[in-house]
């Protein structure tokens, strides 16, 4: 079984679509580094360890219950050593997480991790710490977060709510781990069961498509150009084109930020009507738009978040890297 680390890159706002060759949505790593359902740590050091990070690792911790708890702090330098001193950013980064994701929600989540998000080029990633897909990663880059300031014009709670879209629709609720062959819809992680989000929105909005993706992805950078422009009103975003795990963890950021309910005039707007059908979809965009004191139309809101499509990532799509982490 392949595990992957899906990143949210970082690119500059830009006013027409640019087409990457390389977007490291998604790195393979090795198997090793999961660990076993019973062990909910894979690192296996603590406090008093340090190992030297590969991608800009700079503070992991055990997420127990409400608190985190520090497993490790990285061997850093420069910049990255005031990055891991300075634990109040930590904690204040960590009570918005806490703010977007609900408790029950949390439970998916085993591990957070700080981390400098230069060498990546992302704001954020999530990756799978239990082979059964039950447990969860998740690393914020403290660079971005408080590029501008903390979460300035609302990027970091947008990121984490994109990565938390991943655990969402990819942990052992939605997939079967141990299955490679299936009917449904393999991300990567695992089959899609039937009723799960990803393969309701590959059946109905991918499969139909999936063959001439396919053949664009492998051609390169213009024909995946000519593709998105044939198909963009399927997608709330350029980067929901990368593939279908981008897609609906697109589709559930544009859920929870655009203010209205679609008419469904586009496939697109289809596509975030399936999770207004799903009542605890609506429920989690409820809790979200609650807790950040988000308002309706018409009255002024006391939290920014990016309108749709509007966010530093929108406008790029690429064809995903698989590459191996040494």
């Amino acid at each position: 079984m392949n595990v992957f680390k899906r990143f949210f890159g970082i690119a500059l706002l830009v006013f027409t679509t640019t087409f990457s060759s390389c977007n490291k949505d998604e790195i393979i790593i090795p198997n090793t580094t999961v660990a076993d359902n019973n062990d909910s740590n894979n690192n296996g050091s603590n406090g008093n360890n340090q190992s030297q990070g590969e991608e800009g690792e700079i503070t992991l911790y055990k997420i127990a219950g409400e608190n985190i708890n520090k497993v490790t702090d990285y061997k850093v330098s420069g910049k990255d050593l005031a990055y891991q001193k300075d634990v109040s950013k930590h904690n204040e980064i960590w009570e918005l997480v806490k703010k977007i994701v609900p408790k029950n929600q949390r439970e998916k989540l085993g591990e957070f991790l700080i981390y400098n998000g230069e060498p990546t080029g992302s704001a954020g990633f999530v990756v799978q710490i239990k082979k059964d897909l039950s447990s969860w990663k998740m690393g914020i880059a403290i660079n971005y977060a408080y590029e501008g300031g903390f979460n300035a014009n609302g990027e970091l709670a947008y990121t984490i709510i994109h990565e938390f879209g991943h655990v969402l629709t990819l942990n052992d609720t939605q997939l079967v781990a141990s299955q490679s062959n299936c009917n449904t819809y393999n991300p990567g992680e695992g089959c899609a069961k039937s009723n799960s989000y990803i393969n309701e929105l590959y059946q109905k909005h991918w499969k139909d498509i999936w063959n001439e993706y396919q053949s664009a992805k492998n051609k390169g950078q213009e024909e995946l150009r000519t593709f998105y422009e044939k198909y963009k009103n399927r997608y709330v975003t350029a980067y929901a084109a990368t593939n279908p795990p981008e897609d609906i963890a697109e589709v559930f950021a544009t859920f929870v930020t655009r203010k209205d309910k679609p008419k469904g005039n586009t496939i697109a707007e289809k596509k975030i009507l399936l999770m207004y059908n799903r009542s605890e979809l609506v429920a989690f965009r409820d809790h979200i738009r609650k807790n950040l004191n988000l308002r309706g139309r018409g009255t002024k809101p006391a939290f920014i978040l990016p309108e749709p499509g509007s966010w530093k990532q929108a406008n790029k799509i690429g064809k995903s890297c698989r590459t191996h982490k040494h």
